[in-house]
C-alpha cells in the first residue's frame, strides 16, 4: 500500500509557564494551531523499514530520528513489524519552534496505522505519541488545541481561520538551551483563562483581541539564540505587525489583522519568510 501523509507545522499563539516540575520539565499551558507549512511523508512497500530524507542533510537516519523512533514504538505497541520505505520531504525549518520533528513522528504513527489496518484508535495513537515527545500528541489531530501538563495533555477545539506572516531567520534555537536559561516563572493561569483570552476570540475571528493577548514566556529565556530572535521581532514590528516567537524559537510570526503592513524591512534581510494560513 502506497500512502502520502502531510506533516504540518504549528505556531504557539500563547505559551505560559506555570513553574518547574519535580521531573525537571516545566508545567505549562500553551495554545497551538497547525499551519499550511508542511513536510510530506511518502510510504511504499518494502522488505524492511527504510528512511530517506530530501531537503535536509543534517537530519540523522538512525535511531535518534523521531521517525525511526515512532516506527520502533509502533512495532512494540502493536506487534507489527513495519516493512515500508519512508521518504521525508523536509520543508519545515529545523530548530524553529514549529514542531517539525514532532509532526513527522505523529505522521509516521498515523501512516503506519492506516497501512496496517488501523490497529490503534485515535486515543491510543495519542497515548503512544506521548512517549515520543511533548508536542507529538497534538499532531495526531492537529488544528486548534490547548496543551497543558508538560504539553502532552490536550483539549481540542474547532480549527480557526486566520492568516499569518512567518519568519525563519536561518539559525536554530535548541529547545533544551532555551529552557535551561529560563528564569524562574510561576504563572497562575488556567485552561479556562486561555480559552477566554485566546480560543474564544480566535474562533470568533476577533484577531486584534487575540493579538493583544498573545504571550510567550520562553521569550524571557537568557539563551543567546533568543536574544538574536529579538532582532527579528524588531524588523517584523517595523513592518507594522505585532511579532511573537513561536514555541522555543527561532521562528517569529505575526497575525495578519488587516492590510496595513509593509514587508519592505524584511526584503533587505537574508531571512526566509512566508504568508501562510491556519489549517
Amino acid at each position: 500500500m502506497r500512502l502520502i501523509v502531510p506533516s504540518p507545522a504549528k505556531v504557539n499563539l500563547a505559551l505560559w509557564i506555570k513553574g518547574k516540575r519535580p521531573d525537571g520539565y516545566h508545567e505549562l499551558i500553551t495554545v497551538m494551531h497547525t499551519i499550511n507549512l508542511c513536510d510530506t511523508l511518502f510510504f511504499q512497500p518494502s522488505d524492511r523499514f527504510e528512511l530517506s530524507i530530501e531537503g535536509s542533510e543534517s537530519l540523522p537516519l538512525n535511531r535518534s530520528n523521531l521517525i525511526v523512533k515512532a516506527a520502533q514504538l509502533f512495532k512494540e505497541v502493536t506487534g507489527i513489524k513495519p516493512e515500508v520505505k519512508v521518504k521525508l520531504e523536509k520543508v519545515i525549518p529545523i530548530g524553529a519552534g514549529l514542531g517539525g520533528g514532532s509532526s513527522n513522528a505523529a505522521a509516521t504513527l498515523k501512516g503506519l496505522n492506516v497501512i496496517y489496518g488501523n490497529p490503534l484508535s485515535e486515543s491510543e495513537l495519542v497515548q503512544v505519541a506521548s512517549q515520543l515527545g511533548s508536542d507529538v500528541p497534538f499532531f495526531i489531530r492537529g488544528g486548534l488545541a490547548v496543551a497543558y501538563g508538560r504539553g502532552e495533555k490536550l483539549k481540542h477545539y474547532s480549527p480557526a481561520s486566520f492568516k499569518l506572516l512567518l519568519v525563519y531567520p536561518g539559525f536554530p534555537c535548541p529547545t533544551k538551551e532555551v529552557y535551561e536559561n529560563l528564569p524562574p516563572i510561576e504563572r497562575d493561569i488556567t485552561i479556562e483563562e486561555a480559552e477566554r483570552r485566546i480560543i474564544s476570540p480566535l474562533v470568533a475571528g476577533r484577531l486584534r483581541e487575540v493579538e493583544e493577548a498573545m504571550e510567550n514566556d520562553l521569550e524571557k529565556s537568557k539563551a543567546e539564540c533568543v536574544s538574536k530572535v529579538n532582532e527579528v521581532k524588531e524588523v517584523v514590528r517595523a513592518c507594522g505587525l505585532k511579532p511573537m516567537m513561536s514555541g522555543s524559537g527561532s521562528s517569529v510570526f505575526a497575525l495578519i489583522t488587516d492590510q496595513n503592513y509593509d514587508l519592505t524591512p524584511l526584503k533587505s534581510r537574508q531571512w526566509w519568510y512566508k504568508l501562510l494560513n491556519a489549517i
